[in-house]
């Protein structure tokens, strides 16, 4: 799943707020400015099992706790709104937009749903639209489904079965006279045909699966900046988890399955961390009583040594790699802090793994930063060709102790850097001279 926008209301630290993503979206800002509560957002919704009827701000990816905490200027008389533009390439011929609303529920103190509205609109090529709605009344929900210019959908079908029962007509009286397969054949394949067209002319077809689909779990995930610190050793569980958590978790034991039965999925690993110049190898060793040890070779000569006395900053960048290579492509990683613990030379070379994985996947990262290496590497990569800029959105977060305001910062194809505040340069120590007088 791709996020192209996303819109608040009343959200934590946000009164209103509209922001678009790109392939590489950047949150940068001061600590407290708002960067999280943008990510949080998202995570709510994907966390929450009871979709789309109720928001989580508690579960697999993060605990917001209770409705006065997540709403705005902790009114519990506001409602909470998101909006949400996923691009699903499942749904690529149209153009889902999700609107939530929700109220506070006085029983649990939690946030329950007040409005909902889905909208697929059509894009040049597909002359359709869908719109749903619910909306609660007392203690029931309310469901509405439009569905627009309903005589023009899946033609070729309907002309199919127009041709199908016209040559039915003159088939059956001979399919008699020859003997019951012949009847029994045309109208097998003919009710076939009719099933399938009713199928894709019935809307709720596609708002089932289009609820199911535009939201695949398996194609997002999410590393918070708290990762837990290596063990000297592992129990290695009897599967995998599908996913990393958000702690960072997990990944030991995915490594060992791709050790064990991925070794494809392992060298690439080992060729990613080389490329970023972390280290050379990663291999596990067994020990008694069904415990490993993760061993890392820092360099290709050198003996390989556990992951516990060797740089922390290795551990804590090692899930989010793993997890990165656990997503499929056209898949979403939203990642705050990666830099945590990790040289300046690693921060910028994080930027290039960005880069080459955009555009080799077709996936997309949401990273909150706070590396003015990481950013002087993406616009490096803006300055020699190697990004484009429709690739790139940089937003900066402001608080004023009262809500935050987002800035859209532009990084230029000259180096130059537009729309920022003097608070990105006073936080980021960012010179914009120093790529402009290189640019080509």
């Amino acid at each position: 799943m791709l996020i192209n926008s996303l819109s608040l209301k009343n959200f934590k630290c946000f009164e209103e707020l509209d922001v678009k993503f790109a392939p590489i979206t950047l949150l940068t800002g001061a600590n407290s400015s708002g960067k999280s509560s943008l990510i949080n957002a998202i995570l709510a919704v994907l966390q929450t099992e009871e979709f789309p009827l109720y928001l989580s701000p508690n579960g697999k990816y993060l605990n917001m706790g209770s409705y006065e905490e997540i709403v705005f200027g902790k009114n519990l008389t506001k409602n909470v709104g998101i909006k949400l533009q996923p691009y699903s390439f499942i749904w690529r011929n149209f153009k889902p937009i999700f609107e939530w609303i929700w109220e506070y529920d006085e029983s649990n103190d939690l946030p329950r749903l007040k409005e909902l509205s889905a909208k697929f609109e059509a894009n040049a090529y597909v002359q359709e639209e869908w719109s749903m709605d619910v909306r609660r009344e007392y203690n029931n929900y309310k469901f509405s489904l439009d569905a627009y210019a309903p005589d023009i959908r899946f033609p070729q079908v309907r002309e199919a079965l127009e041709k199908v029962d016209s040559l039915k007509n003159h088939i059956q009286p001979a399919s008699q006279k020859k003997g019951p397969d012949i009847h029994l054949k045309v109208n097998r394949y003919y009710h076939h045909l009719k099933e399938i067209a009713e199928l894709y002319n019935n809307p709720n077809f596609y708002f089932r699966d289009a609820l199911r689909n535009v939201f695949p779990d398996r194609n997002f995930n999410y590393v918070g900046s708290f990762r837990h610190p290596p063990e000297r050793t592992y129990y290695q569980k009897s599967k995998a988890q599908s996913k990393i958590d958000s702690d960072g978790s997990g990944y030991i034991d995915q490594i060992i399955e791709w050790e064990q039965t991925n070794p494809e999925k392992l060298a690439k690993l080992n060729e990613v961390m080389r490329q970023l110049e972390l280290f050379s190898e990663v291999q596990s060793t067994m020990l008694k009583g069904g415990r490993f040890e993760l061993n890392i070779k820092t360099q290709p000569k050198a003996n390989f040594t556990a992951l516990t006395d060797v740089g922390f900053g290795i551990s804590q960048f090692l899930p989010i790699i793993v997890a990165d290579l656990q997503l499929q492509d056209q898949s979403c990683l939203a990642v705050s802090q990666p830099e945590i613990h990790l040289h300046p030379k690693i921060q910028a070379q994080f930027g290039n793994y960005l880069s080459n994985q955009i555009n080799s996947t077709q996936k997309q990262y949401i990273i909150e930063t706070h590396s003015e290496y990481l950013l002087n590497r993406i616009r490096l990569l803006l300055v020699n060709g190697e990004l484009h800029p429709t690739q790139v959105r940089v937003l900066y977060f402001e608080n004023d102790g009262t809500k935050s305001k987002v800035y859209n910062i532009e990084f230029a194809i000259d180096g130059q850097i537009k729309g920022a505040p003097q608070g990105f340069f006073d936080t980021y120590g960012i010179d914009v001279m120093d790529i402009a007088l290189n640019a080509h």
